[in-house]
Formats: C-alpha cells, structure tokens, sequence
C-alpha cells in the first residue's frame, strides 16, 4: 500500500514564481496562479498514480514553531506572506479538500515534521510512504522501502539510489546540514566547515554525537585542515547540537493522520467546479476531473 505524502510548499512556490498571473479571483481579484499550478499538479498525481492514500502538508508555523522557541533567529531572513500570497495559500488548502485528500498543517510542526509523523503511522502499518519533494532535507526520513518523488524531474527513488546520488546516508542529512549550516533557513552550523568536510567528516563517523565523542581523532583524518577541525567543532559545541535540533525532523506527533486517516476520497465534483469557477479558472481542468474517482457529496465548507 503506497502512500503519496506531499510537501505541497514546494510545488506551490514552483507555480507562484513560475507562472505568470494570468488567473485571479472572482470576489477578492487576488492572483490565483499558484493555485492553478497546483491543480494541475495534484490532478497529475491523481491520474497518474490513483492512489488509494494521499496527504498534503502544509507550513502554518511560520514563527510560532517548536524551532522558533529554540532559536529566535530561525529563518528570520525569510518574509511572511503578503495578503494575497496569503489568500493562495488558503486556497491551495481548501482546493486539497474538494479533491478530497487529507491536508494538515500546525502552529507548532513544519510540514517537514507532519510528512514525518504520517510517515511512521503508515510504516506501522506496513504501508510504503512515498515523500513527494524536491526538498533533500526530506530525505533524512527515508529508510528501508520508503520512496523519495521529486515529481516531474525524476523517478522516484529508493534508500540506496538516494545514498548514492547524495554521496551520504540518509540518515546523516540532519548532521550534515547541521556541520554545514543551511543559509536558506537561517542555520548557523560551524564557521569554516562546508559541503566536502561535513561529507567526509561524516564518512568516518556515523553522527555529529560520534564526531564529538572522538575529537581527538579528527588530526589524523585526510581530511584539509584536519589538525584545526577539532578546535572549531569544540568552540562551537553548542551552536552545532542547537543546528542540529533545527535540522532534525520530528517523526513523533500524535496528531499526525493514521494511514487510513489519509485515504483518497475522490473528487466533490460539484465542489470542485465551483472552486475552479472562484478561483478563475473556469473549465480549464474539468476534463482532467471527470476522468477521477468522483464523490457525489458537496464537500465540507472550507474554514
């Protein structure tokens, strides 16, 4: 049993920046191109796989997150939404709902954390996640028959083909980010250790914990700058564990669907003709919906 989880962030900035605004909404007028870019996404994905579960995390943390709480400065370099990104975002939302496919998002989790957390509920019961991103954070979460989907660029792609590809376990992203730093989220890492160090740092040692158990090894690594190595990674001790607690997705989340909680229900079509109509796009995927599983119940009004 697959199930298709879905960092819907990354395929809906794809379309925002990608897409010229050719689409608006009826009432508000606020551009809808990301949302059209998304339907069109999703509809894909549907025809393509007619997958039995599906989920779509979604990032609502957006300063209020367990992250934000450890470090202030965490992705502090990043704007909020304006209104009417906003106003996208919501409907993207809402558009997951008259498809009928599960959707989350939390004040406290990244979707990083909610694709996490689904992901061990369907291992447990004994269902394959498929993690559909182009994000290689995400990758830390593959293990055993787990698939990683960067849709539209590749086939997915397994544990070993990944480790391959990435030149690292996957089990090691989150350390690897963490000795490196990630610029993109405003993590810090270790001053003075790139991309190459970190890999090789990390090809002798399995964690950034074993790293430091045994720092007094690191000279003797063929590794450039060996011998300095072990002062920057002990002067920098703390900042290292507190990057590491941000790059670490959290799988443990109670309120993290089940595997059932995630099965596909089918399209409201009526729902859905009537967002398409909202959303300005007219009839321009009706085709594409009727040929779906359809649900004949409106859907659930959005929030």
């Amino acid at each position: 049993m697959q199930a298709f989880l879905i960092d819907a962030s990354i395929y809906i900035f794809r379309s925002y920046f990608t897409l010229p605004d050719n689409w608006h909404a009826q009432d508000s007028k606020h551009p809808t191109h990301a949302v059209y870019g998304f339907t069109g996404f999703l509809l894909e994905i549907l025809r393509q796989k007619q997958p039995d579960y599906l989920f779509c995390a979604f990032d609502e943390s957006l300063g209020s997150g367990f992250r934000h709480q450890l470090c202030p400065d965490y992705k502090a370099n990043r704007e909020l939404p304006d209104e009417a990104l906003a106003f996208q975002l919501n409907a993207c939302r809402q558009l997951c709902r008259v498809l009928g496919i599960s959707e989350m998002a939390s004040t406290m989790f990244e979707a990083d954390d909610l694709i996490g957390g689904v992901a061990s509920k369907v291992r447990q019961a004994s269902g394959q996640p498929v993690i559909v991103s182009r994000d290689k954070d995400l990758t830390q979460l593959i293990q055993g028959n787990d698939l990683y989907w960067d849709f539209g660029k590749s086939q997915p792609k397994n544990q070993t083909e990944l480790e391959i590809q990435l030149e690292l376990g996957c089990g090691q992203m989150a350390d690897y980010l963490a000795l490196m730093g990630d610029s993109s989220d405003n993590i810090a890492g270790v001053p003075g250790v790139g991309a190459k160090t970190a890999r090789q740092l990390l090809s002798h040692f399995p964690s950034v914990d074993a790293i430091m158990e045994h720092l007094d090894q690191l000279q003797d690594l063929p590794i450039r700058g060996a011998k300095k190595l072990a002062d920057k990674l002990d002067t920098h001790r703390d900042q290292l564990f507190l990057s590491r607690q941000l790059t670490q997705i959290v799988t443990d989340i109670d309120e993290a669907p089940t595997l059932e909680g995630i099965a596909w229900q089918g399209i409201y079509q009526d729902a859905f003709e009537i967002f398409c109509e909202e959303m300005g796009f007219g009839s321009a995927f009706a085709g594409r919906a009727k040929v779906l599983k359809q649900r004949e119940m409106f859907a659930p009004s959005s929030q």
